[in-house]
């Protein structure tokens, strides 16, 4: 039992230690912060979305995604007058291997860029 939960935190080190992928966020008009990066369930998460201002933005979709658990929330944005911070945070995240994506939304509701990060929630007896 020990091993596996040693194991686990090196994966999760391991994963958390990765960057997003090269193409997520590349114009600089999107990048995100997770944190914890590592936690214990049930556990809070806090994502902080760092937006460039556009008269083009309207709206960051959030999600947490494990596999076998799924969380998401659509924030609103107003064009150039959002604030260039958007701070938001799941709640009572269940164990497992999460990724969580932030999408910008443009006026007319299409994806314009994603940035994402892996986040590690363990649980007790894991």
């Amino acid at each position: 039992m020990r091993m596996r939960s040693a194991l686990s935190l090196v994966v999760a080190t391991v994963l958390c230690a990765a960057p997003g992928s090269a193409a997520d966020g590349a114009d600089g008009r999107l990048r995100i912060e997770v944190s914890p990066r590592i936690s214990q369930a049930p556990a809070q998460v806090r994502i902080r979305a760092i937006v460039m201002p556009s008269a083009e933005n309207r709206g960051l979709r959030v999600v947490a995604d494990s596999g076998e658990f799924f969380r998401s929330s659509y924030l609103p944005l107003e064009g150039a007058d959002a604030a260039p911070i958007t701070d938001t945070s799941f709640k009572n995240l269940p164990g497992g291997e999460y990724e969580v994506t932030v999408t910008l939304v443009d006026s007319q509701g299409h994806a314009t860029n994603v940035d994402r990060r892996t986040i590690m929630v363990t649980s007790v007896g894991r």
